[in-house]
Order: C-alpha cells, then structure tokens, then sequence
C-alpha cells in the first residue's frame, strides 16, 4: 500500500467512502448525513476537517471530482465519487477496523492503572462523577436518536453499540464505587490522600 493510502487509513476516511460509496455526494451533505447518522459519536468532525480529509482523500486517488451541485440561490458545491481503488480501501478498512482488535491505550483505563494513588473515598466519588456524566450522555443520544427513527438500523450500528457500552461502564462505574465504599483492599500509597480528598 502507497504511503498517502497510509496516511488516511481513519475513521474519518472510512466514513466519507463509505458515503461515497452509497453516491456521488458534496462535503456539505456528506456532514449533514454523518450528523444525522450520529456517526459524529466516532468520527471528529471540527472546523474544517472533513474538507481537509477529502483533499487527501483525492490526492490520494481514491475519490474523484464528479461535478458540481447548486440549491437554490445557494453556492455551487463540488460533488465528489469514489473512485476503483477508493472501493478497494474501503473494503480493506472495514475488513481490518471491524476483525481485527487494537488496544488504542484510552486514558480512562491508564487511569484506572493508577486509581490507589487516591484515597478510596476520592476514587469512589470520581468514578460516580463519570457515571453521572455518562447517563448525561445517554440522555443527549437518546434525543438524537428519537429524531433518527425514519432512518434503517444498519446506519445506526455504531450509536446502539456505543449505548450498550455506556450502559455496561455505568453499571460498573457504580458497582466498583460501591465496592470502594465497603472497603476494597487499598494500597498504601504514602502521603497526599488528606490532599486529595479536599481538591477533588
């Protein structure tokens, strides 16, 4: 594989072929579909990113210029198609991105690594301080969800995953803060605690 398919194998790249894949689409839409799809879960959609990502993506060959599209008195916008070899990758990432297991080292769980340099009461109220925000989160997609019934389950995959995992870390967020409360062994990690217990 070339070096600039290498350098766009993301999440990012995989959802802007898999789009093109469906039809010819222009970057405007293509942001208003992932939105609607949630992918926006996944998928880091800031400032100018998309059109960056589709820029490599053509200069890499794998997506192509088709046109251009006009709504209204709107500008006109560049429609883009993937091309041959853009098919190609995208079968290629979804082959690796959904068989093959990668530890991406998340922060949350370096965290938890460290958890006893906390006095039990301080980790026990962090974990339910994540807990609260994440049914925060749940709130939020359900929201969103309800506004996305019309479209099929199969471009909803991701969010329903990403609920069910969220389900499950709550559920052992609060189990394993209880368990703290009840006095789970601890370490002996030395000075700081009184510290930490006043900070956080």
């Amino acid at each position: 594989m070339t070096r600039e398919l290498r350098a766009v194998e993301t999440p990012l790249t995989l959802a802007v072929l898999t789009l093109l894949a469906e039809r010819p689409r222009h970057p405007y839409e293509m942001k208003t579909t992932l939105r609607e799809r949630q992918v926006a879960e996944v998928v880091k959609l800031r400032g100018g990113s998309l059109y960056d990502a589709i820029g490599r993506l053509e200069k890499a060959g794998v997506v192509c210029r088709t046109g251009t599209a006009r709504a209204g008195a709107r500008p006109e916008r560049t429609v883009y198609r993937i091309t041959e070899s853009g098919r190609e990758l995208l079968d290629a990432l979804l082959e690796r991105f959904l068989a093959e297991p990668v530890n991406e080292y998340p922060r949350f769980v370096a965290a938890l690594a460290h958890l006893p340099a906390l006095a039990p009461p301080v980790a026990a109220r962090l974990l339910r301080r994540r807990a609260a925000r994440l049914r925060e989160q749940a709130a939020d997609t359900s929201r969103t969800a309800e506004q996305s019934a019309d479209l099929p389950r199969a471009v909803l995959l991701e969010s329903d995953y990403l609920g069910h995992l969220r389900e499950a870390e709550i559920n052992w967020l609060e189990r394993t803060a209880s368990e703290i409360d009840r006095g789970m062994p601890w370490p002996d990690t030395g000075a700081g605690r009184d510290d930490n217990k006043e900070q956080l």
